[in-house]
C-alpha cells in the first residue's frame, strides 16, 4: 500500500498536488459529459435544456463542456431521475425509450436503495461495474451477499425480449457483474458452492433474512478455515452472531449430523455429517457476550470487512468484543446505492475514507450554504474541517445529484492530493436500519398520525433504533397527555398496528420488511409526565444550554447519543 494511506492528511494543498487533483477531476469529469450528455436524460429533461443547448455546438471542446457545467447544470434530486425510471417498468418496456436512457447501450442492472429516504423506492440503473473490492478468492470467506432479483424484460416491438435487465440490491447486482452470473443460469447454479466462499450458492437466493443468516452461520460453523467475515453491515454482522447465540444447539446439532434445519431448500449434499468440529464448537459454546469468541471458533480468522461508520457504528463496541483483538474490523469503502465514492484511507479507522475518481465525479455543498450549485466546491476548492453534503455526476447519468450524505472534509492524501473525508450522516436526521431509512420528517408524520385516537395525544417524542430483541426495529418514546393507566389492552394493542401501518404508507417498504422478518413491530414506551421538561433542564446542567437557554433546547426526533438514550430508558413507565 502507498505510505500516504498511514499518514496524516494534508491540511492543505501545495501548488503542485492542487494543480494534479484538479486535472485528474476535469479529464475524469469531461469523459462523464462527453460519454453521457447525448443520452435521453439529457437530451430531455428541462432540468439540463439550458447546458444542453449551450454546449450543442461544442463538440470536443473540453474547457467549454466544462465551463457550461459549472454555470449551466443545475442541482438534481430523485424526481428528475423518476420519469425516466418508469420507463423501466411499462408494460411492455420498449427498447426505444431505455436504450440510451442515462448512459450509452443498457444498464447492466437497475440497483434498489437498500435505504431509501422516500416514500417509495428508488432505482439507479447501473451500466458497468467497480473495479474495487474484489475479495480474494485463496481465502476461505463468509460473504452474505444477496443475489435474489426481479428481471425486467426489454421488448423489440410486440414479441420478441431482446434484453433481460435484473433489479436487485447494488452488491448482488455488483456480485453478480464481478462473478459473470447472469440471471438465465441461476438454476444451474443453485447446486455449486463456489471456491473462497462457505455457502453454496442457492443460500445468496434465500429472501427470508432471519433463514438468510442462519443459513450463512451454519455453513460458516461448520468450516473451521474460515479467515474473512464479510458481512455488508456492522449492525447485520452482529445480527448474525445473536441468531447464532439463539439457535446455538440446532446449529451445532445440524453439523453433527449434517441435516441442514428445515428452513430453506438447500441441498443437503454442502453439508457434510463432521461430529468432531461439532464436539469442538460444544466445547467453545455460544457467543453469548464472550471476549474473542469469534476467533476460537474460526481459528485462522483474520478480517471482518463491514461498513461500520455512520448508523452502523453502534455495533461497533460488540462486535470487536466478539471478535477479539485479533480480528480487524474494518470499513473496506464508502459507497451507497447511487454511486461507489472512496476507499478506506486507514485500515485502522472505521470512518475515514480516500474519494476515488471510480465511479462518479464528487462536488461538495457546503451544508450552510444556500443549496444552489453555485456554492458547490470543487475537490481543490474544499477546506478541511468544513462540513460538506455530497453532490455527484455519475458514470451511470446522475448529473450533480444530491446525495443527502454529509462528510467532514479531513484533508488530502499526501502522495496524491486525493480528498480524506469522514461520514457525518445524513443532511437530515433518521433512523437507519440495515434495509430501510427512516427520515425524520417520517417519523413525525408516523407517530403524529397514528396515537391521537388509540393511545391518546402525544406531546413530545423522540426515538431510536430498538434493538432488544430480533429482528431490531424502531423504538419510540412518547409522553402523552393523558395517564398512561387509562389506557385500556384493546387501545394499547390497536396502536402498535396503526403505527406500524403508518409507517408503512410513508415508504412500501416498510410493510413488506416486517412481513419478511427483517424488521419488527415498531415498539412504544411512555415515559413519565415531565420527562422531557426534565430532559432539557439535565442538558442545560451539562452546558449544552448556555447560548440558547433550556428551555429552547429542541427534543431531537432522533436520539443518537447513546448516554441520553440510556437517560430516556430509565423513565419509561410503560411499554405498549
Amino acid at each position: 500500500m502507498p505510505s500516504s494511506l498511514y499518514s496524516s492528511p494534508l491540511k492543505s494543498l501545495t501548488p503542485e498536488l492542487s494543480t494534479q487533483l484538479r486535472e485528474r477531476n476535469e479529464r475524469f469529469l469531461f469523459e462523464i459529459i462527453s460519454t453521457n450528455w447525448k443520452c435521453q436524460l439529457c437530451q430531455t429533461a428541462d432540468e439540463l435544456s439550458i447546458f444542453r443547448n449551450a454546449v450543442e455546438i461544442l463538440h470536443d471542446d473540453e474547457q467549454g463542456f466544462l465551463q457550461n457545467f459549472r454555470k449551466l447544470v443545475p442541482l438534481t434530486v430523485y424526481d428528475t431521475y423518476q420519469p425516466f425510471v418508469a420507463r423501466f417498468f411499462s408494460e411492455p418496456c420498449q427498447e426505444s425509450e431505455v436504450i440510451d436512457l442515462f448512459a450509452p447501450g443498457f444498464p447492466a442492472f437497475l440497483a434498489v436503495s437498500s435505504g431509501t429516504s422516500g416514500k417509495a423506492p428508488k432505482y439507479f440503473a447501473k451500466y458497468r461495474g467497480i473495479t474495487y473490492g474484489a475479495p480474494d478468492t485463496q481465502s476461505q470467506s463468509v460473504w452474505t451477499y444477496r443475489l435474489t432479483c426481479r428481471v425486467l424484460n426489454v421488448f423489440r416491438g410486440d414479441q420478441d425480449i431482446m434484453r433481460k435487465i435484473p433489479m436487485s440490491g447494488v452488491v448482488g447486482g455488483l456480485v453478480r457483474l464481478l462473478k459473470g452470473w447472469d440471471v438465465e443460469h441461476d438454476e444451474d447454479r443453485m447446486s455449486s458452492k463456489f471456491p473462497g466462499e462457505t455457502a453454496p450458492y442457492a443460500v445468496g437466493m434465500v429472501t427470508n433474512t432471519p433463514s438468510h443468516l442462519l443459513l450463512h452461520a451454519l455453513f460458516a460453523l461448520a468450516d473451521r478455515s474460515v479467515e474473512t467475515l464479510r458481512v455488508m453491515f456492522c449492525t447485520t454482522l452482529l445480527d448474525m452472531i445473536m441468531y447464532i447465540d439463539r439457535d446455538w444447539f440446532s446449529l451445532v446439532d445440524a453439523i453433527d449430523t449434517g441435516t441442514i434445519p428445515e428452513l430453506e431448500d438447500i441441498e443437503h449434499r454442502h453439508l457434510h455429517a463432521d461430529p468432531v468440529r461439532a464436539a469442538e464448537l460444544r466445547a467453545i459454546g455460544p457467543p453469548s457476550n464472550t471476549a474473542g469468541w469469534a476467533k476460537s471458533v474460526w481459528p485462522n480468522l483474520k478480517i471482518a470487512p463491514s461498513t461500520a461508520s455512520g448508523a452502523f457504528s453502534s455495533a461497533v463496541p460488540k462486535v470487536k468484543h466478539l471478535l477479539g483483538p485479533d480480528v480487524m474490523l474494518e470499513t473496506p469503502v464508502f459507497a451507497s446505492s447511487e454511486c461507489f465514492i472512496g476507499v478506506a484511507y486507514h485500515t485502522g479507522d472505521l470512518n475515514r475514507f480516500r474519494v476515488v475518481l471510480e465511479d462518479g465525479f464528487v462536488e461538495y455543498l457546503d451544508v450552510v450554504s444556500e443549496d444552489v450549485a453555485g456554492k458547490l466546491c470543487a475537490a481543490w476548492e474544499a477546506e478541511p474541517g468544513r462540513h460538506y453534503e455530497l453532490v455527484l455526476t455519475t458514470c451511470h447519468g446522475l448529473w450533480r445529484y444530491r446525495s443527502g450524505d454529509v462528510v467532514e472534509l479531513l484533508g488530502f492524501a499526501p502522495d496524491d492530493g486525493s480528498p480524506v473525508v469522514r461520514f457525518v450522516g445524513r443532511r437530515n436526521g433518521e433512523i437507519r436500519l440495515d434495509t430501510v431509512l427512516v427520515t425524520e420528517a417520517q417519523l413525525v408524520e408516523s407517530i403524529c398520525s397514528a396515537t391521537q385516537d388509540t393511545i391518546g395525544q402525544v406531546t413530545e417524542f423522540t426515538c431510536f433504533k430498538d434493538v432488544r430483541k430480533l429482528p431490531h426495529t424502531i423504538g419510540f418514546f412518547v409522553e402523552l397527555a393523558q395517564e398512561p393507566a387509562m389506557l385500556g389492552i384493546t387501545s394499547r394493542q390497536l396502536a402498535k398496528q396503526r403505527l406500524a401501518d403508518a409507517l408503512s404508507s410513508t415508504q412500501q417498504r416498510i410493510a413488506s420488511e416486517i412481513d419478511c422478518g427483517a424488521l419488527g413491530m415498531p415498539t412504544i414506551r411512555v415515559v413519565k409526565s415531565g420527562t422531557f421538561t426534565e430532559y432539557r433542564k439535565w442538558r442545560g446542567e451539562l452546558g449544552e444550554a448556555a447560548t440558547i437557554g433550556s428551555c429552547q433546547m429542541k427534543i431531537p426526533v432522533v436520539m443518537s447519543d447513546t448516554i441520553a438514550q440510556e437517560w430516556i430508558m430509565k423513565r419509561v413507565e410503560l411499554e405498549i
